[in-house]
């Protein structure tokens, strides 16, 4: 067989079942891209730009927590040791929201961040998993 053929009919392929995907959804944003913006905001907390991680959440997150307190909680994760890295993240809807699931390692273990994302692409929810 062609090598040309070899190459191009997987690549039309995997573009024929890319465009189904992206047509009739009713997310906003692709699920890749959300798992993307939980790295984005975890990597702020873990640079300690709170005030700049700040400016992510929506009007209730910003009330409960400015950003000292942002800071504080990542703080606390401190019982695991020194922050390492991003393992990776994974993306899923729940209860109407996106939520970003950011694996990351520390010194003594591991910690999932879970980042709830409303329809507005701001940060409506956090946990440390």
């Amino acid at each position: 067989m062609n090598l040309r053929l070899v190459v191009l009919v997987p690549m039309l392929a995997f573009c024929c079942v890319g465009l189904a995907a992206c047509g009739g959804s009713e997310q906003s944003v692709p699920a890749g891209d959300i798992a993307e913006k939980g790295k984005e905001f975890v990597s702020l907390l873990a640079d300690g730009k709170f005030e700049q991680a700040a400016t992510w959440l929506d009007a209730t997150m910003s009330a409960a927590m400015p950003p000292a307190k942002l800071a504080e909680a990542w703080k606390s994760l401190s019982s695991f040791g020194k922050y390492e890295s991003q393992t990776g993240a994974r993306s899923a809807k729940e209860q109407g929201f996106e939520v970003a699931y950011v694996a990351c390692a520390f010194e003594k273990g591991s910690v999932t961040v879970k980042v709830v994302f409303d329809g507005d692409g701001k940060v409506s929810g956090l946990w440390f998993v």
